[in-house]
């Protein structure tokens, strides 16, 4: 999958997001724009709003997303959904155990890897 694809699926599954990525990619490639930049930008600060909202059951659609991105093998979607998503939230202040509960099989195998690099990192 491409940025241009990649990025016109975030909007086309959450139309919210609409104006807050027009806004973010008219000055940069439109939907061209790399979608680590667009994901990071756009999808997780209204991912982190939720979560430390406690706004934990609509915070879950946008897991459910990506738990489908990853379901799709596509390497360089599950390079922006690991690296500009659930390495941005895990390296948050957010309630590991809370966010946890919401993630699917293949989300939660990256969210442990990253925790667990953080904590050999910090030893």
């Amino acid at each position: 999958m491409k940025e241009r694809e990649l990025n016109r699926k975030l909007i086309a599954t959450f139309p919210e997001m609409e104006q807050a990525y027009y806004e973010h990619t008219e000055w940069q490639e439109g939907d061209d724009t790399g979608s680590h930049v667009v994901y990071g930008d756009v999808l997780v600060p209204t991912m982190l709003t939720l979560i430390k909202g406690d706004c934990y059951p609509q915070a879950q659609k946008y897991f459910d997303y990506l738990e489908a991105l990853l379901e799709e093998s596509d390497e360089y979607s599950t390079n922006v959904v690991a690296v500009s998503v659930i390495e941005s939230i895990v390296t948050d202040e957010v309630d590991s155990k809370k966010v946890k509960s919401l993630l699917g099989e293949k989300t939660l195998a990256i969210w442990e890897e990253f925790e667990e690099w953080i904590s050999e990192r910090d030893t």
